[in-house]
Parts: C-alpha cells; sequence; structure tokens
C-alpha cells in the first residue's frame, strides 16, 4: 500500500526510474502529473485522465483503441473495486510496462490511483525479434476476462483474414456466431467445444495453455488453417491471451507430403501386372476393415463381409502351351473382369500366380454372393485370352462369411482356400461357400451337397 505522506519521499526515489508519474483521482477522472520525462512541463498540471491517456497512447507503441480502452478510468475503477491494491501490464509491440497503484485502504476505492510508465531496454533486441515475429504471422491478441465473459482484441493482422469483433461483451456468444460464419462446417462443434470458457480453464490448469486447429473459411484463399492458443498473461491469472496464428502454409505442405506417402503406399500396395491390390495390399486393407467389423458384429446372424477366394483352373496350360506373354494377357484380363463384376467398395487382389481373392464389405443375403461367384464363372468362361486356343479356362471359388464363419482375416482365407479346394476336388468350375465333406465314390455326389451353396457351371 501507498500512503499519502509517502508521496515526496516516493518520488524522489523514483525519480530516475520511471518515464511518467501520475496521480488519478478516479471519481473526478483527473489525473496530476508528478514526473514526465518526454513532456516536463507537464509537471504539477492536472489533465482529464481519458483524454490525456488517448493524446499520449501513440508513444506506447501501436496500441488499438479497444487495448487503451482497458485503461479508462471506468474500467481500473472495476478492477480496483475487486480488491487489487497493484495492477501492471507489458504494452504490446511495446518496450513499455504500465503499472497502477493504489493506496486505498478499504474495499470502497477511497483516496488515488497512481500510473507508472517504465521502459526496459535491457530486453529490446528480444523484444524486437519477438514483435517481428508475432504481429507478422498472428491473426489477432484478445485479452479474455473469463469472470465477466468479455474480450477486447488489441493487436489484429491487416491481412484481411475473417477476424472477430474488436470488442465483445459476451465472449460465450461470439464464439458460436463466429463458428457459424467463418469456421468450416467439419469443425464448426469441436471449435465451439474447444472454446467454450469452461474447457478452456480446465486445460489451462490442466496443462498451462490450450492448443488445437481448426480450418476457416476465407473470401480470398478459401480454406485456410489456423492455430488457436489461449495462456494464461498475469501472474493472478485472472486474464487470459487468445492468439490466432494462420498456419495454412504449414498445413498445405503436410498435406501434399501426406499425399505423396500415400501414392507411394497404393504404388507398394499394387500388382504391377493386373493393377489390382497385391498380397500385401489386400491383406492391410481387409484387415483394416474387419477389425472395424469386430466392433459392430453382434452374433452370427449379422450379415457383415463375404471373401472369395479364386483359382484358375488348367492356367499352367496356357503357359505351356502358348507361352508366358499370353498367360499374363489371360491374368490381365481376369482382372479387368473381376472389376466389372465386382461393386467399386469391394476389395480385389491378386493373392499370387493365378490366385485372386475378393472381399465384399456389405451384402443383405448370401445369396448375393454365391451370385456373384457365379458371374465370375461366367465371366471366365467368356473371355478370349488367344485365337484359336484349345485350352478352355475356367475357376475355382472357394467362400467364407464374417462375422459367421470368422472375422479375422488369415482364417476367412484358411476356410475360403479349403471350400475352393472343394470344388476342383467336386469337377472344378464351381463354387462353394460351405464345408463339405468328401464322399468315397463320386456316385455319393449329389447326395451330400447343399445345392444353395455350393453351384457350378458344367
Amino acid at each position: 500500500m501507498l500512503l499519502a505522506a509517502d508521496h515526496e519521499i516516493l518520488l524522489k526515489a523514483l525519480n530516475h526510474v520511471y518515464i511518467c508519474l501520475g496521480m488519478i483521482d478516479i471519481d473526478e477522472q483527473k489525473i496530476k502529473i508528478l514526473h514526465q520525462v518526454e513532456h516536463p512541463n507537464e509537471v504539477g498540471l492536472e489533465f482529464d485522465y481519458n483524454q490525456y491517456l488517448n493524446e499520449h497512447a501513440e508513444e506506447f507503441g501501436h496500441i488499438s483503441a479497444a487495448f487503451l480502452e482497458h485503461f479508462y478510468a471506468c474500467e481500473l475503477k472495476n478492477i480496483f473495486l475487486g480488491g487489487r491494491d497493484h495492477w501492471e501490464l507489458a504494452l504490446p509491440d511495446s518496450s513499455f510496462k504500465i503499472s497502477f497503484y493504489t493506496d486505498a485502504t478499504t474495499q470502497h476505492l477511497m483516496g488515488y490511483l497512481y500510473i507508472a510508465l517504465t521502459s526496459d531496454s535491457s530486453d529490446d533486441i528480444l523484444r524486437q525479434i519477438t514483435n517481428a515475429f508475432v504481429f507478422n504471422s498472428c491473426d489477432y491478441f484478445i485479452y479474455l476476462d473469463p469472470f465477466k465473459d468479455t474480450y477486447f482484441m488489441f493487436a489484429s493482422s491487416e491481412s484481411g483474414t475473417p477476424l472477430p469483433p474488436s470488442y465483445c461483451s459476451s465472449y460465450s456468444t461470439e464464439i458460436i456466431k463466429y463458428a457459424d460464419n467463418y469456421v468450416v462446417s467439419e469443425d464448426r462443434d469441436m471449435v465451439i467445444r474447444k472454446m467454450s470458457l469452461p474447457h478452456v480453464i480446465a486445460e489451462l490448469n490442466r496443462n498451462g495453455r490450450h492448443v488445437f486447429y481448426c480450418g476457416v473459411k476465407d473470401a480470398v484463399r478459401g480454406y485456410t488453417r489456423k492455430r488457436i492458443e489461449y495462456r494464461y498473461c498475469d501472474e493472478n491469472r485472472t486474464m487470459i491471451l487468445l492468439t490466432r496464428t494462420d498456419v495454412t502454409d504449414l498445413w498445405e505442405q503436410e498435406q501434399a507430403r501426406l499425399a505423396e506417402l500415400q501414392r507411394a503406399l497404393e504404388l507398394a500396395y499394387t500388382d504391377s501386372l493386373t493393377c489390382l491390390l497385391n498380397h500385401q495390399g489386400f491383406v492391410a486393407k481387409a484387415e483394416e476393415y474387419l477389425d472395424n467389423l469386430k466392433l459392430i458384429a453382434q452374433s452370427t446372424n449379422t450379415a457383415g463381409a463375404a471373401l472369395l477366394f479364386l483359382d484358375l483352373d488348367n492356367f499352367k496350360p496356357v503357359n505351356d502351351t502358348y507361352g508366358h506373354p499370353v498367360g499374363d494377357l489371360l491374368l490381365k484380363k481376369v482382372s479387368s473382369m473381376l472389376k466389372t463384376v465386382t461393386d467399386g467398395t469391394d476389395l480385389v487382389g491378386r493373392y499370387g500366380g493365378d490366385e485372386f481373392i475378393i472381399l465384399v464389405k456389405q451384402y443383405q443375403d448370401q445369396s448375393q454372393i454365391m451370385a456373384l461367384g457365379e458371374r465370375i464363372l461366367k465371366g471366365l468362361n467368356e473371355i478370349k485370352y488367344h485365337n484359336n486356343a484349345t485350352v478352355k479356362v475356367t475357376g475355382s471359388v472357394g467362400i467364407a462369411f464374417a462375422p459367421q464363419d470368422a472375422v479375422d482375416y488369415h482364417t476367412l482365407v484358411r476356410i475360403a482356400d479349403r471350400r475352393l479346394y472343394s470344388a476342383k476336388h467336386m469337377g472344378k468350375n464351381k463354387v462353394v461357400a460351405i464345408d463339405i465333406k468328401q464322399p468315397e465314390s463320386s456316385n455319393e455326389d449329389e447326395a451330400i451337397l447343399q445345392p444353395a451353396l455350393m453351384s457350378g457351371l458344367r
């Protein structure tokens, strides 16, 4: 506390420390200048406080009108009526620090406030570096009062980027309006939640700062990426500093890098001959889908995915008779046919050699999958791979269902492979979707088959 009797002693002691000292009568909104380095002719004179502040504001640096209003008499009165006996703040984009003290000894604001302006030149270089970086890269700086739900912007970009109002008496209302008008739709709800005062304060108390990223619509640039950061900005944690930084260039670079990685990954996952997924790529994508399917499968009756394993019949004689270039052409034609008969969302891959594999992600009834198997056999029969070819190429298909037979990829492959070889054992050119006990003689074949889950072209 400063007592009135100590005024002269205080002035002599601090004469070489402060640039300006003044005594403010809050009720009358007057300031008496006690010490003034830049304007010594003002010492001893009395001025209207708010007017004096406005006239000398440009000497403090680049300070917005909204920021300056925070030091007006009515605002200071509210601050000190809250129980403070001093308050100080470094001015933005400036080497000055402004301090206020009161000699009030009761909870009512009696006596005077003292204003002191100081300059600390020891950090000028650091301050210049900070200003050059911060004020050129940040969209805005906002002081947020969480207790009053108000804020004011004391610095902002002139680049034309969408900005909130420079002053708002209801921060909680403004963040919703701003999210509706400028934030991209996919980020709207997230932004409102992360900018809400309870969430901000909880994060600051937990981590010391609160940072997140979002997309903002710019009328000129289109989609822009922003970094939002909250920090406490004074020792009593009664004011919060909010900054928004444009990181669009960095985000676009990262998106380009991710796209390049995705293209490289797709290339690594693609069979060079058929342009289908190779074995590695098919396994990676199938396992990812089936892992998600595990979470939603509630019973063995739940329709889910189906895995079809296709092996060409009589492929080796094609290579032996017509040569490997013709065999490669046949594989390409099989691949093209599989793309035609399947849905665009299905996974289609070359398992290896003359084996192909398909994962149908969704189906309504097992009869749909059996029909797909029949279309594959029909498509194989219609392929013309060589003029006057005498080697007839067909296929055998084994099917496993998820989650009825299994949900993990490797088990499904094992089941489908087992059923594929049942199809081959029964004469090839067939589709099998159940486990079949192999008969001791061919006369028993028709007695053990279930037509609904076994079919073939003869």
